[in-house]
């Protein structure tokens, strides 16, 4: 397992077995927090989680700054209030399905996650990125904005991608997931 240190005395760790477009991860960084993200049906609180090969990850969205020439692999969790109906962050642990956001009503629990990848000036590179189409997530860890355990997502590309997490809380990506644009770095 490759670790990483992340914000505070805490020490991340993940690993990411497979290939995305061909480009595989090779962990340096794994970060969280509650956060609110934007989906294509609206905004929705979530447990946010990130894996990098960018090292010094909550240093960089604490300043938000996007990390130049980078791949990441987003987690986000949510729950399904079943009296109200409203998407809140995960607070249990379990097994989260990969649900595509849009495509009918959510389960209890589930997973959203994205593969990213950015060039030299922090472009995304559209050929390079891939949104999960089915699978899992299983939360084995849940306190404090820090999350432990594992996933197996298969993405719109065809590719799948297996591994764990146990990731330091980075309140600062909870201000850089809400904003929309972010500066090189």
């Amino acid at each position: 397992m490759l670790l990483g240190a992340g914000c505070g005395n805490q020490v991340a760790s993940a690993t990411f077995d497979g290939a995305v477009h061909g480009l595989s991860l090779q962990p340096k960084d794994a970060i969280s927090a509650p956060a609110t993200v934007a989906f294509t049906t609206g905004s929705a609180p979530v447990a946010a989680i990130v894996i990098t090969d960018a090292a010094g990850l909550c240093t960089k969205v604490s300043a938000n700054l996007e990390p130049k020439s980078s791949l990441a692999l987003f987690i986000f969790l949510a729950d399904v209030n079943p009296s109200t109906g409203a998407i809140e962050a995960a607070s249990g642990t379990g097994a989260f399905p990969v649900f595509v956001v849009g495509s009918g009503p959510a389960p209890r629990h589930f997973s959203a996650a994205s593969f990213g990848a950015n060039d030299a000036v922090c472009k995304e590179i559209a050929a390079d990125s891939a949104d999960a189409r089915s699978g899992s997530v299983t939360l084995t860890t849940n306190g404090g904005g820090a999350y432990a355990g594992t996933y197996d997502l298969t993405f719109d590309s065809g590719d799948r991608v297996t591994g764990a997490f146990h990731t330091v809380t980075c309140q600062g990506l909870t201000t850089y997931l809400g904003r929309f644009t972010h500066d090189c770095g």
